[in-house]
């Protein structure tokens, strides 16, 4: 029964399956064919997906840092305009141009208080009686 199989014509068959097989994957190194454009178009996918990605990241970086400048403008102005209010009333004071007394004291650490209150990180921790690191030189 085994004998009765054409077993060249089996192989002959199989031969040309393979061959065809070869073919088709080779086929996508050939330019200007289906399966070549096919890898084209999958590689021009990748590349602009990269591109979105990397657009997307750039786009929520520059939001982030128009924030923080949007931020920065606002605390600078609030602390300029306190600046300018602290110095028309130590200006205006009625004691503005004898010495410094405990009530003009009291009214400078209390603007400067407001101001630390209002932005905690532009104040130091350095008690004001430190003699400054200029002096010692």
């Amino acid at each position: 029964m085994l004998a009765r199989i054409p077993w060249r014509l089996v192989g002959y068959v199989l031969a040309a399956v393979l061959a065809l097989a070869a073919l088709n994957h080779f086929a996508g190194f050939v330019p200007f064919t289906p399966q070549w454009q096919a890898r084209q178009l999958s590689k021009k996918v990748g590349e602009l997906n990269s591109q979105v990605s990397t657009l997307e990241r750039e786009a929520t970086g520059n939001a982030e840092i128009g924030q923080a400048v949007e931020t920065f403008h606002t605390r600078e102005v609030i602390v300029r305009e306190i600046a300018a209010q602290a110095e028309t009333e130590a200006r205006d004071a009625p004691d503005a141009t004898t010495p410094l007394s405990q009530e003009r004291a009291a009214r400078l650490r209390l603007n400067d208080q407001r101001m630390c209150d209002e932005f905690p990180n532009l104040c130091s921790d350095v008690s004001p009686t430190a003699p400054s690191p200029d002096a010692a030189d």
